[in-house]
């Protein structure tokens, strides 16, 4: 009896192993309607992360559950398309998300990180990189096996975990004036993002997306009203650069498409790196602009660990509480915290920062509320963009005339603020490219029909 009971307690012991093994570092779920893609794909083997791990354990298992608790009601995170690793997140409130967990061959090579990772365990030399990144940016949609001196134990990593580029272009845009064009992109898991070229006299530059969707929920933003549904991968952040590389040379990225990026700081930064990287687009650091709606603590993050990118603060309101009635978020964040992580990134930065103000027509339009914005911004260095309201049809804003811009930007002036009226931000309002329209006619209905 008690050489029974002790192996029974031996097989107890080991099952319990294998289920800390599986579970015990996964899924600390950020919100009730998010999940971050990092940490569902994590399991910490021996001091290191590997994404294979949950996938290979549960590849066969079409109606995978798991249920895990939120402060309250139950949360289920369930596996809706057989082998192809889609998920659906559904909180406790019954509305579903859509995630993804990259399957076999759809990790994106661009995934730097990951990929160096890989390379260093199978005893590969990092040195192939450069070659195949470079390769890549030509051919967006080259095979593997034809990169010139790729070793073959390179090759059969690749073509098994990784695929040249997971995204495509489904659909491309350019404003009567032409000076904007819009990027539809569809993503592995079938979502849709927008991403936007912009044309100047000299350059070209690139709005891209971090999010599908957004839970900011800026009253006058398209992408705000589409709540989120996904966290980008830094891979996918890098593949829209891919994409509008063939479109036209890019030599300006700007953050400032679907998504709050500071929501999603860490797949941001990894990309952030790969767009600095020389093996891959070299674009120097002054040539990035990330702009926040206001999260704070990632603010100071940035500031500590990547100053020399540019820095674009979204107040669009010279007082706390009127920013409250267009911007949700700022019950978190107030506008006097907000400004003293913007300090602290300015203590730091050889940039000015970039004040993006949205101007609403009898909303934050009047010369008291331009003079209220210069005391609040006096003796910092910044320079103000003045956006005109691009309509979205969600909200019965009305976009001001040009008089009252020319008003506003003069009595910043003349309080000795650098201010400029963003024009360009007009551009491609015909075809839903302007600033705040993403997400306006092409991504929403498709988006939310998936994430049902």
């Amino acid at each position: 009896m008690s050489a029974r009971m002790a192996l029974l307690g031996r097989w107890a012991v080991l099952r319990l192993s294998f289920v800390v093994l599986c579970f015990g570092n996964r899924v600390p779920l950020r919100s009730k309607k998010s999940v971050n893609l990092r940490n569902v794909m994590r399991t910490k083997v021996s001091g290191r992360f590997h994404p294979e791990f949950f996938m290979d354990r549960f590849k066969e298992r079409a109606n995978f559950k798991m249920k895990c608790e939120e402060e309250g009601p139950k949360t289920t995170f369930t596996r809706t398309r057989g082998r192809a690793g889609i998920f659906t997140f559904t909180p406790g409130d019954g509305e579903s998300s859509t995630v993804i967990v990259s399957p076999d061959k759809r990790i994106p090579t661009l995934d730097h990180r990951h990929l160096l990772r890989r390379f260093e365990e199978e005893g590969i030399k990092t040195i192939h990189l450069s070659k195949l990144w470079g390769a890549l940016i030509k051919n967006p949609s080259l095979n593997f096996a034809d990169v010139p001196n790729l070793p073959k134990k390179a090759v059969m990593l690749l073509s098994n975990e990784f695929s040249p580029c997971t995204s495509k272009l489904v659909q491309s845009e350019t404003s009567q004036d032409g000076l904007t064009t819009k990027l539809v992109i569809e993503l592995q898991d079938k979502q849709l993002i927008e991403s936007v070229i912009i044309q100047h006299e000299n350059y070209a530059a690139l709005c891209v997306s971090s999010q599908v969707g957004c839970r900011m929920g800026c009253k006058f933003c398209a992408t705000g009203t589409m709540g989120l549904i996904r966290n980008l991968t830094a891979g996918e952040i890098l593949e829209q650069v891919l994409i509008a590389n063939t479109v036209k040379p890019i030599r300006n990225i700007v953050f400032m498409g679907m998504g709050e990026p500071l929501d999603n700081y860490d797949a941001v930064v990894d990309a952030i790196h790969g767009i600095h990287d020389t093996r891959m687009f070299n674009l120097g650091l002054s040539h990035i602009t990330i702009s926040t709606v206001g999260v704070v603590g990632s603010m100071y993050r940035l500031a500590d660990e990547i100053p020399n990118v540019a820095l674009a603060v979204s107040l669009h309101a010279p007082n706390q509480d009127l920013r409250l009635q267009i911007v949700p978020t700022s019950k978190f964040n107030s506008m006097d915290r907000i400004l003293e992580a913007m300090d602290y990134y300015l203590d730091r930065s050889p940039h000015h920062s970039f004040i993006q103000y949205t101007v609403i027509k009898n909303i934050n339009d009047k010369i008291e509320h331009a003079l209220s914005l210069a005391q609040k911004l006096k003796n910092r260095r910044v320079k103000v963009n003045l956006i005109p309201y691009n309509p979205t049809g969600k909200e019965a804003f009305e976009t001001p005339d040009s008089g009252t811009m020319e008003s506003m930007k003069q009595t910043l002036l003349d309080e000795g603020l650098l201010c400029f009226i963003r024009d360009s931000t007009e551009s491609g309002r015909d075809v839903s490219g302007a600033c705040g329209q993403l997400a306006l006619s092409t991504v929403e209905g498709r988006n939310s029909k998936i994430r049902r």
